[in-house]
């Protein structure tokens, strides 16, 4: 970490370096304001110490100088001067100072504040990277949002030459499963930043400055101060764990930005009657459709119990595959939102019927479907949510035709959860064992 020494009395400056250096510190000196200055916009160091009173540009003016700068990282600032009444405390800190200490220091007292303006500089130098990416995943999503527009009216356009609006809406309500995921993503990556320790820290970092004058004494003897070490400890652990969990969803973003992707070159081979195939396996599939709802999943506290049978690979074209499950598992994911039953569970089941079909069971302990419902819910526009449109279902009864497969769904009544089954046939999607 880079510290800059603004400090125009040659045997201080000196003192202050060997000080910082022994530390671990990088130090970088200057004799003047003016040379301060430069070496600040070459060099961009995390700390500046500032004496108050230096030729040229003074300790004022150099500290209001910093606090202009635009798109660049904080810098901390401590005041280190002779001057110790209460009102030129208030003039440093108010032209944009963090700290202040008055000469003579004590050493080990200058060693804290300095480590104390290491961690704070580390804590908001962490909120800064955190809020960029998630600016950036937002500009990302607005890219991606603009693009499906412009997708979207292009697929109207050709759905209504040659008769098949059913295209588009097909196509917008996959993308609507992933726009789901990557909109509860976003909110998570807000909260978290919203509920970050950083307003706490700026709280620390101003009752520090209150006692400025006597911060080993402080620290050391006062009830509050006594806390503040082991505080600074949780804080920064909670940063961390702060920090990894919002890494895991901007990943999560990321993924399901390039799955938009590829729900519309899916649907572009679709409208040109292009058969595409993947060999891949069943599970891997399934493991995408539940990495697409992982943020919903989880934020509604949802256990997914996993019971793969082995199947090999097989063929089959896994972008409409996939789009069939990222719906069946978005629906039962609704179902369980909506339902009183605890503990909540999605439980999905591979196996060979025989040897000539698959098929895999998607259940849940949700809302379940009232009896007289039960015939309808494949049918388009057929649907039990008041913000619904009634296609996914039919959607996916569509694609499995396509597939040569077959799509059915079972519940016992209200409240009593759901199980879709989607079989598919080895003749059509060819199993190939491991060994070959």
């Amino acid at each position: 970490m880079k510290v800059l020494i603004a400090e125009d009395d040659t045997t201080s400056r000196i003192v202050l370096q060997n000080h910082l250096k022994n530390w671990g510190y990088e130090v970088i000196a200057a004799g003047d304001g003016g040379n301060a200055w430069d070496e600040i916009l070459t060099q961009r160091p995390e700390i500046v110490l500032i004496d108050w009173i230096m030729p040229g540009i003074d300790g004022l003016e150099l500290c209001r100088k910093i606090r202009l700068l635009s798109n660049t990282q904080y810098i901390y600032i401590i005041f280190l001067t002779s001057k110790a009444e209460n009102c030129d405390i208030v003039t440093a800190l108010n032209s944009g100072a963090d700290d202040f200490m008055s000469k003579p220091f004590d050493k080990d007292v200058f060693h804290s504040r300095i480590k104390v303006a290491e961690r704070i500089f580390n804590y908001e130098n962490e909120m800064r990277t955190a809020r960029q990416k998630a600016e950036d995943s937002q500009t990302k999503l607005e890219q991606v949002n603009l693009q499906l527009e412009l997708t979207y009216k292009k697929l109207m356009e050709a759905a209504h030459r040659a008769g098949m609006a059913e295209v588009a809406a097909n196509v917008l309500h996959n993308v609507g499963n992933v726009l789901n995921s990557i909109n509860v993503s976003v909110e998570i990556v807000s909260e978290k930043i919203a509920n970050s320790e950083i307003s706490n820290l700026q709280k620390l970092a101003h009752l520090l400055k209150q006692h400025s004058g006597n911060i080993a004494d402080y620290l050391s003897n006062d009830p509050k101060g006594k806390h503040i070490p082991a505080y600074l400890f949780e804080a920064a652990e909670h940063l961390v764990k702060r920090k990894l969990e919002i890494t895991e969803n901007l990943n999560s973003l990321i993924k399901n930005v390039k799955r938009v992707k590829d729900i519309v070159k899916s649907q572009q081979l679709y409208t040109k009657n292009e058969k595409h195939r993947d060999i891949v396996h069943i599970s891997d599939i399934i493991e995408n459709a539940i990495e697409i709802n992982h943020a919903g999943l989880e934020r509604f506290k949802i256990e997914v119990i996993r019971e793969y049978e082995e199947l090999g690979k097989i063929t089959i074209d896994k972008h409409r595959l996939l789009q069939m499950l990222v719906s069946i598992i978005d629906n039962a994911q609704q179902a369980l939102t909506e339902s009183p039953n605890q503990p909540k569970i999605l439980k999905i089941r591979t196996a060979k019927k025989n040897n000539k079909r698959i098929k895999i069971e998607i259940s849940d302990n949700g809302v379940g479907i009232k009896s007289e419902d039960a015939h309808k819910i494949f049918q388009q526009g057929f649907t039990t949510k008041p913000t619904g449109h009634g296609f996914g279902l039919h959607s996916c009864r569509l694609t499995a035709n396509d597939l040569h497969g077959s799509i059915s769904i079972h519940s016992t009544g209200v409240n009593q959860g759901a199980t879709v089954t989607l079989e598919l046939p080895v003749t059509e999607i060819e199993v190939k064992n491991e060994s070959r």
